[in-house]
């Protein structure tokens, strides 16, 4: 017997993938966060040449948005 699927909320993409339950993955826009050209404005990847203080901002407001209840962990993606 399965259980319904229930519609996410608009603009939440749930993927379908193998995964623990307590693994959640989310994704961003640019819009929203601190830091300065080229990276404007919601960049979240420390990687990348960001100032630091900006990279935590956006970080900040990313978990504070999502309301989570422990620190995230934030990855390095690599494109190419």
């Amino acid at each position: 017997m399965s259980l319904p699927q229930r519609a996410p909320p608009p603009g939440v993409l749930v993927p379908d993938w193998p995964a623990p339950k307590a693994v959640h993955a989310a994704f961003t826009l640019r819009s929203g966060g601190v830091s300065a050209p080229p990276y404007d404005s919601l960049n979240v990847g420390a990687h990348v040449g960001d100032e630091a203080a900006a990279v935590a901002e956006n970080r900040q407001r990313v978990s504070a948005h999502l309301k989570l209840p422990l620190e995230p962990l934030w990855l390095e993606q690599v494109h190419g």
